[in-house]
């Protein structure tokens, strides 16, 4: 059995497009909630900011990595760079205590 694979997604969201990004964010769950090796995985706003917060658990690394592959998560990427104030910051974390 292989070791789970957590991060942790900030991303700030330019207010201009808080809405068109929370529409997107909410169609990602709904899909990637379905995937295989899926722990967790929620999306939580920052509450009265336009940051979101993405914590996300799977079974393995190569769950995750199989899930970033998937065309719709491809084009969620892609829609990003336009939608963000700044890029990303992904931590990988280690082993709940």
């Amino acid at each position: 059995m292989s070791e789970q694979y957590a991060l942790c997604v900030i991303l700030p969201v330019k207010a201009e497009h808080a809405d068109e990004f929370a529409a997107m964010v909410q169609e990602n769950v709904a899909g990637t909630r379905k995937d295989k090796g899926v722990v967790t995985f929620n999306y939580h706003q920052v509450v009265g900011e336009t940051t979101w917060i993405l914590y996300e658990i799977w079974e393995s690394k190569a769950d995750s990595d199989a899930h970033r592959q998937k065309p719709e998560v491809q084009a969620f990427f892609a829609k990003a760079p336009r939608l963000l104030a700044d890029e990303p910051k992904v931590f990988q974390l280690g082993q709940l205590i």
